[in-house]
């Protein structure tokens, strides 16, 4: 990517969001891209070739609108890419849109959702996007991910409408006993009562993980992108509400991971 455009784009997102949504509604955004992998030899003097291979490569989309509240349904839509290749889920409803997409280059992943009013109070439309691969380092190794995150979440602030918008994203390095991590987490909430339209972070990031020892260790690298909107009634959400989410998917990905490990 050329480095004006690194330099540009998260200008441009903060204007875009500062001027709120074009109409009434909620909408929110998560993106992680643009993510590269390399190596750093930590004993070049030995004459051993630093490196990594990737193992395996799964993904998943998931997208889902909940209209249970009003009367009506719960039916997620789950596809399963087939390794490095492009996928989409899309669903509709009333006002309600979520989609959840990857281009199937490594790392590349998104989710986005918005609705207005006519969903119904406490429903809500739902997108993630999730990459998972096994690596082998090579011993004396330092892997480097490397790449760009965004999440995104407005909405209107009219008489008669409240919103509830949650953007997150998480890349996440690990050993296979989930001893060690390095890992890196953004988001963009407005789920309080304040007056408050838009939220946003667009920024650059690296992480590293070492295999110093002598012996080739396995590791997992994980993207996963979500947004989630929900039509709000005049009740401010309990703080904790948020806080349960993160850690429900915080555990459904370790404990999807330790099976992985098991399995391998």
């Amino acid at each position: 990517m050329h480095p004006l455009f690194r330099t540009v784009l998260p200008v441009l997102a903060a204007c875009v969001l500062a001027a709120g949504p074009a109409q009434a509604g909620a909408a929110g955004a998560t993106r992680i891209g643009d993510v590269t992998l390399g190596v750093i030899d930590l004993t070049p003097q030995d004459g051993d070739r630093a490196g990594y291979t990737i193992d395996s490569f799964d993904g998943r989309l998931i997208v889902y609108t909940d209209t249970r509240n009003t009367g009506g349904g719960f039916d997620p839509t789950i596809l399963k890419p087939a390794p490095f290749t492009a996928g989409r889920a899309l669903v509709t409803h009333d006002s309600a849109i979520a989609e959840a997409a990857t281009s199937g280059a490594v790392g590349d992943v998104s989710a986005r959702a918005s609705t207005g009013t006519a969903l119904g109070v406490d429903n809500m439309g739902s997108a993630e996007s999730e990459q998972r691969l096994w690596l082998t380092l090579a011993p004396h190794t330092l892997l480097t991910v490397a790449g760009n995150v965004v999440t995104q979440a407005t909405r209107s602030l009219g008489a008669g409408e409240g919103y509830r918008v949650f953007s997150w994203a998480s890349i996440d390095i690990t050993d296979r006993d989930m001893i060690t991590t390095s890992y890196l987490t953004r988001e963009s909430a407005l789920i309080w009562g304040e007056n408050i339209g838009a939220a946003s972070n667009s920024e650059y990031f690296t992480l590293a993980f070492a295999n110093p020892g002598a012996a080739a260790m396995a590791i997992s690298l994980n993207f996963l992108a979500y947004t989630d909107v929900t039509v709000a009634a005049s009740a401010v959400p309990e703080p904790a509400t948020y806080g349960m989410l993160l850690a429900g998917l915080l555990l459904t990905g370790i404990a999807t991971r330790r099976v992985r490990g098991r399995a391998g």
